[in-house]
C-alpha cells in the first residue's frame, strides 16, 4: 500500500507534467502524443494517458490536424480571464478611448484566442459606427478583421504564404493579401466590409512576451488616402504610447518570469 506522502508526490509530478503539456502546446501550437512525450521526456503511455484526463476536463482537444492535440476551451478561458485583469486593458482602455473620442470611431483591443481574435477592451466615441467586435468578449474569425489579420501575420508567419498564392481562390484570401500589402507600405492592416459598411484598419501591439492588436473602426466613406491618414497615424501613435507604458510598468501576461 502506498504511503500518503507518496502518493501526494505523485500527483505532483502528475500535475507539473499535465500543465507542462498545456503550456507547451500554447507556446508550440498542435503536435502529437509523441512529439509531447519526446519534448516532456515521458512515457508515451504517461503523455497520453495525460492528455486524456486533460482532454476531459477541457484543457485540451483534439486538433484539426490528425492525431494532433492543442489547448482546449477551458485553458483558452483562463487565459482570457487572465488577460482581462491585467495592467494592459487599463493601460490601454484611456489610449482607446481618447482614440475613439478624436474620430468618432470604435477602437478594439484584441487577442488571439484558438484562430480568432477575441476582444478585451472596446471603447466608443460619441457617434460609433457599427462594428463586427462591438462587445469585450466577441470573438471572430481572424480573416475576418483587420486585427485578425495583424495576429495573424505577427504571430503565426502567415506573410510567406499568402506572398507565394499567386492566384487567390477566396474572398479571405484576396483580403489577407490587400491588408498585407498596405501594411508593408503604411504599418497598418487594413479591411473593408462592404456589407456591413465599415472600414477596419488595426496595427500589432508588441509586448513583452505576447502580441495584441488594436483596431480602429470607421464608416466605408473613410476609405479615401486622405480620410484615412489621421486615424491612421493616430492608431500607429496608440500602439507605441501603451507599449512605452507597458515597458515603464513591466507588464507581462503569459507568465511572471
Amino acid at each position: 500500500m502506498k504511503r500518503q506522502t507518496d502518493e501526494g508526490s505523485s500527483s505532483t509530478v502528475a500535475l507539473k507534467n499535465g500543465l507542462g503539456l498545456v503550456r507547451l502546446l500554447s507556446d508550440e501550437g498542435p503536435m502529437t502524443t509523441n512529439e509531447l512525450a519526446r519534448r516532456l521526456s515521458l512515457r508515451h503511455d504517461t503523455a497520453a494517458r495525460l492528455l486524456k484526463t486533460l482532454e476531459i476536463h477541457g484543457f485540451v482537444e483534439q486538433s484539426r490536424f490528425a492525431e494532433r492535440f492543442q489547448p482546449g476551451r477551458t485553458a483558452s478561458a483562463l487565459s482570457e480571464k487572465f488577460l482581462r485583469e491585467t495592467p494592459v486593458s487599463e493601460i490601454a482602455r484611456s489610449v482607446l478611448q481618447a482614440l475613439a473620442d478624436r474620430h468618432n470611431a470604435t477602437c478594439i483591443l484584441a487577442v488571439d484566442d484558438a484562430g480568432e481574435a477575441l476582444s478585451l477592451v472596446v471603447c466608443n466615441g460619441l457617434n460609433r459606427v457599427s462594428s463586427p467586435c462591438c462587445h469585450v468578449g466577441s470573438a471572430y474569425p481572424l480573416t475576418k478583421t483587420a486585427a485578425g489579420h495583424a495576429l495573424l501575420f505577427t504571430t503565426r508567419g502567415e506573410a510567406e504564404d499568402v506572398e507565394q498564392i499567386e492566384e487567390p481562390t477566396t474572398t479571405d484570401t484576396e483580403a489577407l493579401r490587400e491588408s498585407f500589402c498596405f501594411f508593408r507600405a503604411s504599418g497598418c492592416f487594413r479591411l473593408m466590409l462592404e456589407e456591413e459598411n465599415v472600414l477596419l484598419m488595426a496595427a500589432p501591439l508588441h509586448l513583452n512576451n505576447a502580441v495584441l492588436a488594436l483596431e480602429i473602426v470607421l464608416p466605408a466613406s473613410a476609405r479615401s488616402e486622405r480620410d484615412s491618414a489621421g486615424p491612421m497615424k493616430d492608431l500607429l501613435a496608440a500602439v507605441e504610447l501603451i507599449q512605452r507604458k507597458c515597458a515603464a510598468m513591466g507588464v507581462r501576461y503569459l507568465e511572471d518570469s
